[in-house]
């Protein structure tokens, strides 16, 4: 058997990089293999992890003639208990003779670091002069990386949010503009402003220091 005919198996829940959502390995992470064509009564397959075979072998169901049939296999959470890149492929078994051919490999990401660590800096204000809009200017956070969404709390109320984007972990800082709307929905002249950051991953940061800011609108 030639394993170049074995598809390297889905992972539906991995983003198009292949970063798993965190809340995704809560109840284990769903597997999809594709049943060769050429399978016969008694062929069976086992999920690989980082080339080590995982979990017990199961056998192919005998696809109907002319049909893509595909099979639903499982990794437990505990399988993935440390961040970085994971590989998932699978074993085929043939029967009788117990040859074995191993598909391709699918790349996943576990990422469960909350973005900023242990600490995140205030948001800075260049100046506290009011037009049309007040702005804050964040330099950077530990983790820092591209589609980050940044939560601002004003008075503990969410405010405007940001989504992070690649030019502005190298080429200037994050700018988020405070709108006259925002504000003024506070009905107070002494704001703390704070701020959450979620990643894609979904893991969620602590909350920063406050700014506190006096404007007169």
């Amino acid at each position: 058997m030639n394993s170049e005919r074995l598809a390297s198996p889905s992972i539906p829940a991995a983003e198009s990089d292949g970063l798993l959502l965190t809340s995704e390995l809560e109840n284990g992470l769903v597997v999809i293999l594709d049943v060769p064509d050429f399978v016969r009564s008694g062929d069976a397959y086992q999920l690989l992890l980082n080339s080590e075979a995982v979990g017990p072998t199961q056998a192919f169901p005998i696809p109907n003639p002319g049909t893509s049939d595909k099979v639903t296999a499982y990794l437990q959470q505990d399988e993935f208990v440390s961040d970085g890149i994971y590989e998932i492929a699978y074993r085929y078994i043939t029967y009788p003779g117990g040859n074995i051919a191993e598909s391709g490999p699918t790349r996943v990401r576990v990422d469960r670091t909350k973005p900023g660590a242990t600490l995140l800096a205030p948001l800075i204000f260049p100046t506290a002069t009011f037009g049309d809009q007040l702005v804050g200017l964040l330099p950077g956070y530990a983790g820092m990386e591209p589609g980050d969404v940044i939560q601002t709390l004003l008075n503990g109320v969410e405010g405007p949010s940001h989504k992070v984007q690649t030019e502005e972990l190298t080429l200037r800082p994050v700018e988020i503009a405070f709108s006259r709307e925002h504000l003024q929905a506070h009905a107070a002249e002494n704001m703390s402003v704070e701020y959450f950051v979620t990643d894609r991953a979904g893991n969620v940061s602590i909350t920063s220091l406050p700014t506190l800011v006096s404007v007169k609108l």
